[in-house]
């Protein structure tokens, strides 16, 4: 199974946040996505979940060598900024999502989710409204796990989670690759060399992976830095690796002067 990104095109007026990139990311894997702030990834990660039209382009999921559009069932995202039911408690909240995403009642009972993520009994069931950022991040990657996409994009997805929490959820996630294609935009470069199969640069609208063979530490930040203050070396295809400091294959395509507007279909 693999998640094939195909010259996707998007502007807002007239900047261009995604300028005819390709990308493919593989089952089994997990990828983070760095880039300064206005990348554009939370772009990249709405387009790829359907929640936001793009002019050009086209994602697919692949399975068995047969390419299709990507259905809601197929992905889930856990985004920056959580919109959830204040009205409801997190119990509550996770126990109409569970009917909902679930055909037969499940094994696990509505505490085990909480226990995933270590909320305490008390914070279960006050209401959302008075949840703090990290406690909203808990239920949304709650969602995330009980509908079990086959891929999932975390936008900053550790941010707001203590140490003890950090660690149980990195464990989890690498429990989980198998089946999945998992991609996390994030700004903490320690985590993306902990956590990553592969790294993966947005800069000037283009994703470029990169191999980090021979770079550890401090190294590999500084080379990160460098890499984002510079150019795009050019696109290709798909995602091509490359050693650090050696040129980009590919050449950027024109860009059009009167995008079509549509959305992925």
């Amino acid at each position: 199974m693999q998640l094939c990104i195909r010259s996707i095109y998007k502007h807002f007026d007239k900047k261009i946040v995604l300028n005819h990139t390709s990308a493919v990311f593989q089952e089994g894997s997990i990828y983070s996505v760095l880039g300064r702030n206005g990348a554009g990834k939370t772009t990249l990660f709405s387009c790829i979940s359907g929640d936001l039209f793009f002019e050009d382009g086209e994602v697919l999921l692949e399975e068995n060598g047969v390419s299709r559009p990507l259905t809601f069932e197929d992905v889930g995202i856990v985004s920056a900024s959580p919109v959830l039911p204040d009205f409801l408690t997190g119990y509550e909240f996770i126990h109409f999502f569970v009917k909902l995403n679930r055909e037969k009642d499940p094994e696990e009972s509505i505490d085990s989710y909480f226990d995933l993520v270590h909320m305490e009994a008390e914070d279960r069931h006050k209401l959302i409204k008075n949840y703090s950022y990290g406690m909203k991040n808990k239920l949304q990657l709650l969602c995330c796990l009980i509908r079990n996409p086959k891929v999932i994009l975390l936008d900053e997805p550790l941010s707001s989670f203590d140490i003890i929490v950090s660690h149980d959820i990195k464990e989890m996630l690498l429990g989980m690759k198998e089946g999945h294609i998992i991609i996390m935009a994030t700004h903490i470069m320690q985590l993306a060399q902990d956590m990553s199969d592969e790294i993966v640069l947005l800069r000037e609208g283009v994703l470029e992976a990169v191999k980090e063979s021979g770079l550890e530490g401090g190294a590999f930040e500084d080379y990160i830095i460098r890499a984002l203050q510079e150019k795009p070396q050019g696109e290709a295809e798909s995602v091509q690796e490359k050693e650090p400091g050696s040129a980009g294959k590919g050449s950027p395509k024109k860009q059009k002067n009167s995008p079509k507007e549509g959305r992925r279909k």
